[in-house]
């Protein structure tokens, strides 16, 4: 029995879904399936029920589970705690796949010209995969925006604030407006980012305080998707402003909103947890930089 195994166990019985699960863990889904009906085999026994369209563990699943759990959190914290006494420091850091619009590689880099017998990694993924990451140990610290995010228990250094902005075709109706409230864009086609993003959240959240329910036309991870479409004039976008001026698009204005609706960006950890050495270093090191950068 391998402990990825029991991690990816831990993964199926968690989302309830083998295909879900495999883009959870940046595998396919057959590569997944082989595994568990390894540790099935091993076992002697059956973990799930897929009989039905949404898979659930049996009983033996749901005994197994109680072991698992304890046994890779345990393993993980192992880790962790061991991490200060590498030959080779290592510091691990995911993050949602907005670093370069808010100049995070900087500090990236003068971390590492600071103190290069550190072994820097950084991994992007997207918020859900962000703070299971953070949450399993698979990092130290995580980069992602802090909507939704549980202060009582994740620490957080803010990083950056940014704001949301209607992003519209030139040839949108409305694109002379110096301002646009909410309500106005309830009759709009939504071009969104993916479900899983804290944008999409927010935007789902933000238009139904305002009184109305999205029509979503398309969604994308991707900002050049988005952007492309609205400046077709397929549709609007609700994008934060930091991200619309990294990659503007010429054919699209970006108008204010009357309602200010904020984002910030944070560098995050696990509260009372054993924090490793280069982690530490790591956020004192940044927030030496964020200091500076407030008082020139």
């Amino acid at each position: 029995m391998e402990l990825r195994q029991i991690a990816y166990f831990i993964m199926v019985a968690e989302t309830g879904n083998f295909l879900r699960a495999a883009e959870e863990l940046f595998i396919s889904q057959s590569s997944l399936s082989k595994q568990i009906i390894a540790l099935e085999k091993e076992l002697d026994c059956t973990l799930f029920d897929r009989s039905r369209r949404k898979i659930a563990l049996t009983p033996a699943g749901e005994a197994f589970l109680g072991y698992a759990r304890p046994l890779l959190q345990s393993y993980q914290s192992m880790l962790s705690g061991m991490a200060q006494y590498r030959i080779t420091p290592t510091l691990n850091i995911v993050a949602i796949p907005v670093i370069a619009q808010y100049g995070i590689p900087a500090y990236l880099a003068h971390f590492k010209q600071a103190f290069p017998a550190i072994h820097l990694m950084l991994e992007e993924r997207e918020a859900t995969a962000v703070l299971s990451a953070l949450d399993s140990r698979q990092c130290d610290l995580a980069i992602l925006r802090d909507a939704y995010l549980d202060k009582t228990r994740y620490a957080c250094l803010e990083l950056s604030h940014d704001q949301f902005l209607a992003v519209l075709s030139r040839q949108h109706r409305f694109a002379a407006r110096p301002i646009l409230a909410l309500n106005e864009l309830a009759n709009e086609n939504f071009i969104m980012f993916d479900k899983g993003t804290v944008v999409h959240e927010l935007t789902l959240e933000v238009c139904r305080r305002a009184g109305f329910e999205p029509s979503i036309f398309y969604a994308s991870l991707r900002v050049e998707s988005v952007l492309g479409l609205v400046a077709s004039n397929s549709g609007i976008a609700l994008m934060m402003e930091k991200v619309y001026a990294y990659h503007q698009n010429p054919q699209t204005v970006a108008i204010p909103l009357a309602e200010t609706i904020e984002s910030r960006l944070v560098l995050a950890w696990l509260k009372g947890k054993e924090f490793s050495h280069p982690a530490r270093m790591f956020v004192e090191f940044v927030g030496k930089m964020l200091a500076a950068e407030r008082r020139s």
